[in-house]
């Protein structure tokens, strides 16, 4: 069995009764940092083998986990933090092992994307993901593409490119709103509504730590 295990985003005291019993069972773990991963199965008195993956794992690395599933053991993967597959390389390890024929089970639990939408001051009831946002190319699409979906976009952003994606989106996004939030679970947890054609307030923002925001058009009638 391969097990897809979410994770605290920060708050370590978020990891599930579930998640701590599976990862406490397994053979062994495979994480996309092991260092940071380390620093959670410490907090939780997990002594287990830690296997690296990450986007740069060479596919031998990948055959071997796959020999160990089919040999019988049972394995969790973990990524940096929250639900994996969400920006990271756990859907190239899910694939592999479907094509294996190797059962695959979700563990549910923390992530910013969804910690965001939980205190979402507009309804979420649909709502478009779409990754990071643009580093370069793309950019410019992308806005056109917010324009026209009727519901609100939620991306991930780097704290180095958050005021330059912030002055690009006031400048071509007229009417709408963004819900930032930086840092969620954390000791210096914010979570910020602010109206795109107001720049005074990106002065506000810390530009450090992880980010989470969403662009929407709010009906102001």
């Amino acid at each position: 069995m391969l097990y897809i295990v979410s994770t605290p985003i920060g708050n370590l005291e978020d990891i599930t009764l579930r998640a701590k019993r599976v990862l406490g069972e397994v053979d062994f773990i495979i994480a996309e940092d092991t260092r940071r991963s380390g620093i959670l199965l410490k907090y939780l008195n997990i002594n287990k083998r830690i296997v690296s993956f990450h986007e740069h794992s060479q596919d031998s690395k990948l055959e071997m986990i796959l020999k160990e599933l089919k040999s019988g053991a049972d394995i969790a993967y973990i990524s940096d933090a929250g639900t994996p597959n969400l920006s990271d390389p756990g859907g190239k390890l899910v694939e592999a092992a479907r094509r294996a024929q190797i059962e695959v089970s979700p563990i549910p639990g923390p992530s910013a994307l969804t910690s965001l939408i939980s205190v979402a001051p507009f309804s979420c009831s649909q709502f478009q993901f779409m990754g990071y946002f643009p580093k370069k190319k793309g950019r410019e699409k992308m806005i056109e593409y917010i324009k026209k979906v009727d519901c609100p976009v939620f991306f991930y952003e780097s704290p180095h490119r958050i005021q330059k994606t912030l002055s690009l989106l006031s400048q071509k996004l007229e009417g709408y709103s963004i819900l930032i939030g930086r840092e969620l679970t954390k000791v210096y947890e914010e979570v910020l509504l602010i109206d795109l054609q107001d720049q005074e307030n990106f002065a506000k923002i810390v530009n450090k730590g992880e980010f989470v925001f969403a662009v929407v058009k709010i009906n102001t009638k």
